[in-house]
């Protein structure tokens, strides 16, 4: 496999090359805006040249065919994805930490961040004023939704069409590297979200080299990766090197895989298999483990299998059940794929086995669904209260703390917190932000952002939401989501119990204990046991009132967190109670 500074420009550390997949063409020429053009020798299925006088910074074309094209291995486009690309050299940046600390499955506390919302600029540098909060909150790794460049300078980052490329809108390359550097330094791992499914419609220049895309199969934002037809060995080994590219040259610390179930391949290594092979050999290389986290939608423990187990090898996966189960009871939504939840039962269930559908006939599928998690880790599942897509993929892109009650998003914080699984926090629900969190894109073509409107109606049939949906590709979309940060009265309530929350977790309960509880449903009451640390959580559902005995870790109805109850042992609202029991 050709390493990532073998493909795309890039500095050998003693002059400039760059190297072109495109196996379809005769001749392609290197067009810099200062200077002369040089024609790339061809050796199979590449294209490559020495470029002297070369320089970081320089801007540059590719002349495929007469026609001038940025390059698809970009590594930044500052003037979008209509402009030209820049050499980027990377090893110039100063790195303050050279080594990595050692990661384990066992001890995250993930937070979810989309940088263009994060802040007021939505920048890599405002971003960095927030490190020191996020420290003392306890979280210890960030989740950062896509940055590679898309059309415009505002999109959810899924929509990428220069997987090489850092967007501009938030920085310069630079500047990224300079936030993970400051961002391990506060102790934070970095975790990149990527989309190796499909790529963005507009802007996209790789049709124009080579066969990136399938023509077996679909995914519903457009045209899948070929991974499995002719040519693919040098797709693969595109986003083979797109992986090392992040991890070497941006010291991320692992990554999140966007809906893998529309990663298709029907050869006899799939490539998420190959994924996870390619990461661990990094970690090897590294020193320090590169994890890997999957987003699907199966319920398929196969995904977080060691491959001794002959499982693909994934450290984690994003994991529904959780949220769908607790918002369907808490909301009394059942439309759409909430009619397959709603029985408080079903959190009960889900906190004991992983994940709901175990196996069981989905009735919104239509299908049988999921496969039996028993005996797995369960820090393998990652949970949340809200994440990007269970806020922005509503019609009105309504935050849990505008649905519920005061009392009820305190209980969420602590079901989901406390369970055994991988806790996530979305940006701003630790203090209980109100700003919702709209789908936004950005587009000069009318058609093409009419069609993005029409496509997020149609997916919203099935939920009987009410109330008018904004456009996507209006700039309103954008500012209104951005975080107010407004930090006081009850958000400071909600801010506190959040961070007591993550103590405790880190705190009173070590992965050993976590391997080890029991759940319990009694009327409206659920009491997760972890036996070998001495710790009962006990989640109040209904209104009675509940008392505990032995030492009181938390009570989310005290004054602390904004209640009334000055009895520590006993809550009579809907939250929650975590005590030592008397015994320990």
């Amino acid at each position: 496999m050709r390493d990532h500074r073998e493909l795309g420009a890039y500095f050998d550390g003693a002059k400039w090359k760059i190297s072109v997949w495109a196996p379809l063409h005769e001749k392609i020429f290197y067009h810099p805006l200062a200077g002369r053009e040089a024609q790339l020798d061809k050796d199979g299925e590449y294209f490559s040249a020495d470029l002297p006088g070369a320089n970081s910074g320089d801007l540059y074309w590719l002349n495929v065919d007469g026609k001038m094209f940025p390059d698809p291995l970009s590594r930044f486009q500052p003037r979008g994805v209509d402009g030209p690309s820049m050499l980027v050299d990377m090893s110039k940046f100063e790195w303050s930490r050279h080594t990595r600390e050692s990661q384990t499955i066992d001890n995250l506390v993930m937070y979810e961040m989309h940088i263009g919302t994060f802040t007021r600029r939505g920048n890599y540098r405002e971003a960095e004023n927030k490190l020191a909060y996020l420290k003392d909150l306890g979280v210890n790794a960030l989740e950062i939704m896509p940055v590679s460049q898309t059309y415009g300078s505002r999109n959810w980052g899924y929509d990428g069409v220069f997987p090489f490329a850092p967007a501009y809108s938030y920085g310069s390359p630079s500047d990224l590297a300079h936030f993970i550097d400051r961002c391990h330094s506060a102790g934070l791992r970095c975790l990149l979200d990527i989309v190796y499914n499909h790529m963005g419609p507009l802007g996209n220049v790789f049709p124009s080299f080579a066969p990136y895309f399938s023509n077996k199969y679909s995914t519903p934002w457009g045209e899948a990766i070929n991974l499995d037809g002719p040519y693919s060995n040098g797709v693969r080994e595109m986003y083979l090197s797109n992986l090392s590219y992040w991890v070497e040259e941006y010291h991320f610390d692992g990554f999140r895989l966007d809906s893998t179930q529309n990663i298709y391949d029907s050869s006899p290594r799939h490539f998420l298999s190959e994924l996870t092979d390619h990461a661990a050999l990094l970690s090897t290389k590294l020193g320090s483990k590169v994890l890997m986290i999957a987003e699907s939608d199966k319920n398929d423990v196969n995904i977080i299998r060691a491959k001794d187990r002959c499982g693909i090898g994934f450290d984690y996966v994003w994991a529904d059940d959780l949220h769908h189960s607790f918002h369907s009871y808490i909301t009394g939504e059942r439309s759409g794929y909430y009619s397959d939840y709603g029985n408080l039962s079903d959190i009960a269930y889900t906190i004991e086995h992983g994940f709901l559908y175990d196996g069981k006939y989905s009735n919104y599928m239509k299908n049988i669904r999921g496969t039996d998690f028993s005996g797995e880790n369960p820090r393998t599942l990652i949970v949340a209260l809200q994440n990007h897509d269970q806020i922005g993929n509503r019609q009105l892109a309504e935050r849990i703390s505008s649905l519920v009650s005061f009392e009820k998003i305190k209980l969420g914080a602590s079901v989901f917190l406390l369970s055994p699984f991988t806790p996530m926090i979305f940006m701003g629900e630790e203090y209980g932000e109100t700003s919702p969190f709209w789908f936004f894109m950005q587009s000069d073509d009318k058609k093409f952002a009419e069609k993005v409107d029409l496509g997020r109606r149609r997916e919203f049939k099935d939920f009987n939401w009410q109330g008018k949906i904004i456009d996507p590709s209006s700039e309103e979309a954008f500012m209104q989501s951005k975080l107010k940060w407004n930090i006081d009265g009850r958000n400071r309530e909600i801010l506190s119990l959040y961070k007591d929350l993550i103590m405790i977790r880190k705190g009173y309960l070590p992965s050993a204990a976590l391997n080890h509880y029991d759940v319990s449903i009694d009327g409206s009451v659920i009491k997760v046991v972890y036996a070998t640390a001495g710790i009962t959580v006990t989640h109040n559902f209904g209104s009675g009132k509940i008392k505990v005995q032995g030492k009181v870790l938390l009570n989310t109805s005290s004054t602390k967190y904004g209640g009334d109850n000055v009895d520590p042992e006993t809550i009579d609202e809907q939250g929650s109670i975590v005590h030592i029991s008397a015994e320990n």
